[in-house]
């Protein structure tokens, strides 16, 4: 699973901006993420991972993925993520 993915089941079949309201951030906050300018915080992961009900390791390894600047660690996250 990737990051993208997190968000896609967020929005699920709803808007960007209703999932950033149903989880309580702006929906710039929602935008800049889907467009990988910012990651959200643990505290914001955790309100997607009660919004969503996914397994918190596979979110909070697909979103450290897309954190993390060192390519070898990323890609071992993303399939962990998996």
């Amino acid at each position: 699973m990737t990051f993208q993915e997190v968000l896609n089941v967020a929005i699920g079949e709803g808007s960007a901006y209703a999932a950033a309201k149903n989880i309580g951030v702006t929906p710039t906050a929602f935008y800049r993420w889907q467009n990988k300018t910012r990651t959200p915080s643990d505290e914001q992961l955790n309100k997607i991972i009660d919004f969503t009900g996914l397994d918190p390791a596979q979110v909070y390894l697909a979103t450290y993925a897309e954190k993390i600047h060192n390519t070898t660690a990323a890609a071992a996250f993303r399939h962990l993520a998996a």
